[in-house]
């Protein structure tokens, strides 16, 4: 009796190795950049309508609109050893539209848009005069989700303007 719950045990040992070695080499030899990214939080206007899709990333967020198309980006960037949200358009040049910081949205001229604000679930817009702008449900990096979602409920993206990322050498963005 002894020597038959030895064998089972044995057996089971065996097929538990073996279910391990499996996942092991699926796992190395699997899809290699499986992530659980993007994260999507859907974007809804002041009438609770829903209106687009954030696209979040570690290092950044995408702004897709309801055809989805790309509308533009947010990402985090050092500058003068100071992080600071950037947002920028979808054209070719890839032009910066504006910045974000405090809560406060800003355009390339550095005109106030409006600001918002953010929990750990939803984040909210507010335009200039208080008035929801709408919101969004962004569970992960909510701060830069909420200032992509800013931009693109106050019409950020959809701004033309005159400033492209072109290095001056030392980092900084120049005029055209």
């Amino acid at each position: 009796m002894y020597f038959i719950k030895t064998k089972i045990q044995k057996d089971h040992a065996s097929l538990f190795l073996i279910f391990i070695l499996i996942y092991f080499i699926g796992f190395l030899y699997g899809d290699l950049y499986a992530t659980p990214f993007p994260v999507k939080g859907e974007i809804f206007d002041h009438e609770d309508q829903r209106i687009g899709t954030a696209h979040v990333y570690p290092q950044f967020v995408e702004i897709f609109d309801m055809q989805n198309q790309m509308t533009g980006k947010i990402g985090v960037m050092i500058h003068q050893g100071i992080a600071k949200l950037f947002l920028v358009g979808t054209d070719n040049q890839r032009s910066l539209v504006g910045h974000a910081t405090g809560g406060k949205l800003f355009d390339h001229q550095n005109r106030l848009l409006g600001s918002y604000f953010w929990t750990p679930t939803y984040s909210f817009v507010y335009g200039l005069g208080g008035i929801r702008a709408g919101r969004v449900k962004c569970i992960a990096w909510p701060r830069v989700c909420a200032a992509g979602v800013a931009g693109y409920l106050l019409k950020l993206f959809e701004v033309k303007n005159e400033i492209t990322p072109k290095s001056g050498g030392s980092g900084e963005i120049l005029p055209k």
